[in-house]
């Protein structure tokens, strides 16, 4: 198990005016206040792990499965489905802006970006306190650029028309200045700022810092996968032969990544932060009495950072039929004989809803104490893998293949996923599925076997099949594109109806009707 990652203390990340009584304004403050802080490479560390912590909103319980943000990321597609049709996202019936999943969502990843917008402010204004780690003040604006442009890529997924923030709000008419993005606006600022974050982050952390450990802090291969991913999703949807072409240099300039031996170290919690790791939430127990009905950073160490997949095994066991399983269909997809559906389904599947059927991060997971299952609230100090080396193997052959290169090379890219997948049986004896593609095939099937691998690859990772689904839909390339209206989405639910504008989930109503320039997404 690894040690806590995330500082108790959190980087304050919005000031506002109150009034004061005249006779108390000039008592000393108790405890941190921004005149007071950022003055040592300590107290700008703590501020950099905020900014981690904040994300962790999106893996967190918080008391009710029906809270659970990440089905805002994985619902939507057609490898999961729910028994009981209280999920909005799953057969888009009923999605609004007063959806508790969408506020809650947008609000903490505009939450994350003022904490590193912050961040990135004070570096500016007080960054000379770097005396001991100089470098330390280059790391840490890595870390801002590149979570910022973490929750960016995410905004773009969901929302796609959500406001780009650069800079810290201060006063509320800079709030009042916030409007839709257009396009690709969100992707264009996550590559800018990635481009910069992959120039400042050290190619590892020292393993203390600050007498601390730095288990999963991001690093220059962090920043190149993520922006790779960024430059492919938006190549999709603009065409853009360029953005193929330097995704592919981002690829090659990853070092000291390999995949691992077994598919299922991946997601054993004793493999954390492995060689095939370029960026994992370090889920874990809170150092204090954790609470898994509050946020991550609610009374420093009492929220609970630990990566909620109750929803895969149906605890607590009062979440009754809400939990979420794999649909037949997936289960399907995987040749007879694939090593990986072990490490993803329970034996022997049951596809009717009533059952759980999904071992994926739960298999290996670790659970808190006294949350053994079936027992507790379903806490687990699991990581979520955000993304794999896996994962940019399979970008730069779709760069390849989408930018004229030789398809022959990114086949063989798709091999070397689909040959470790038969290495990872449980005594090491190499299974004869999944096979290696042949060579010589044309374009459109090597795109169809990209696709078909990353679904089977990446089954059940944070929004990865929904956010394929979705970039296909709006493709320039009729290589990549598919129509979501007539898709099947195998959805238990009747009544699944995907219509043009749910490729845009609304934005808060609260948002929406408060800032004069936001406009509500069409259709909502």
């Amino acid at each position: 198990m690894k040690k806590l990652f995330i500082s108790a203390f959190i980087a304050v990340s919005m000031f506002t005016s109150i009034s004061c009584d005249k006779d108390t304004v000039e008592i000393t403050p108790i405890g941190y206040t921004e005149a007071g802080f950022f003055s040592s490479e300590q107290e700008f560390d703590w501020a950099a792990r905020g900014v981690y912590m904040k994300i962790g909103i999106y893996f967190a319980f918080q008391g009710d499965p029906n809270r659970v943000i990440a089905a805002l990321f994985m619902l939507p597609d057609d490898d999961l489905t729910t028994r009981n049709g209280v999920f909005a996202e799953e057969n888009f019936v009923g999605l609004n802006g007063a959806n508790d999943r969408v506020s809650r969502f947008y609000n903490a990843s505009y939450q994350a970006i003022q904490r590193a917008n912050t961040l990135l402010e004070k570096l500016e204004e007080r960054g000379d306190v770097y005396t001991v780690n100089p470098d330390l003040k280059n790391w840490h604006k890595g870390e801002a650029l590149f979570l910022r442009s973490y929750v960016n890529f995410m905004l773009w997924n969901v929302f796609g028309t959500a406001p780009v923030v650069n800079n810290r709000i201060k006063v509320v008419e800079e709030a009042n200045a916030l409007g839709n993005s257009a396009g690709t606006q969100l992707l264009d600022q996550a590559i800018t700022d990635l481009a910069e974050a992959a120039t400042l982050l050290p190619e590892s952390w020292p393993s203390t810092l600050l007498n601390q450990p730095t288990l999963g802090r991001v690093t220059k291969n962090s920043a190149l996968g993520l922006r790779a991913k960024a430059l492919v999703f938006r190549a999709t949807v603009t065409g853009s032969a360029a953005d193929y072409t330097s995704a592919i240099t981002d690829i090659n300039n990853i070092t000291g990544r390999t995949l691992m031996d077994n598919y299922g170290k991946n997601f054993d919690a004793a493999f954390e932060n492995n060689s095939e790791s370029l960026f994992e939430y370090q889920a874990n127990r809170s150092i204090g009495n954790a609470n898994a009905f509050l946020p991550p950073d609610d009374f420093a160490a009492i929220g609970e950072i630990s990566h909620y997949v109750g929803y895969y095994n149906q605890m607590p066991s009062w979440v009754g039929d809400r939990f979420h399983v794999a649909t037949e269909d997936l289960y399907n997809a995987y040749p007879a004989g694939d090593p990986r559906v072990s490490h993803i389904f329970v034996d022997a599947p049951s596809f009717t809803g009533t059952t759980p059927n999904i071992v994926k991060y739960v298999k290996n997971g670790a659970w808190l104490p006294g949350n053994i299952p079936p027992a507790g609230n379903g806490l687990n100090a699991n990581n979520p893998r955000i993304l794999r080396y896996a994962e940019a193997l399979l970008l730069k052959a779709e760069a390849i293949a989408m930018s004229g290169g030789d398809l022959n090379e990114a086949i063989a890219l798709i091999n070397e996923v689909r040959e470790r997948a038969r290495n990872s049986t449980s005594d090491g004896t190499p299974a004869a599925e999944p096979a290696d593609r042949a060579l010589g095939a044309d374009k459109q099937t090597v795109i169809d076997w990209i696709f078909e691998e990353r679904r089977l690859e990446l089954a059940f990772e944070h929004g990865t099949r929904w956010f394929d689904l979705r970039r296909r839909h709006l493709a320039a390339d009729p290589a990549l594109k598919i129509d979501l209206t007539t898709h099947d989405f195998r959805s238990v639910q009747v009544g699944t109806d995907f219509e043009e504008h749910n490729l845009f989930f609304p934005l808060p109503n609260g948002d929406v009707q408060q800032l004069p320039l936001l406009d509500q997404n069409d259709g909502y």
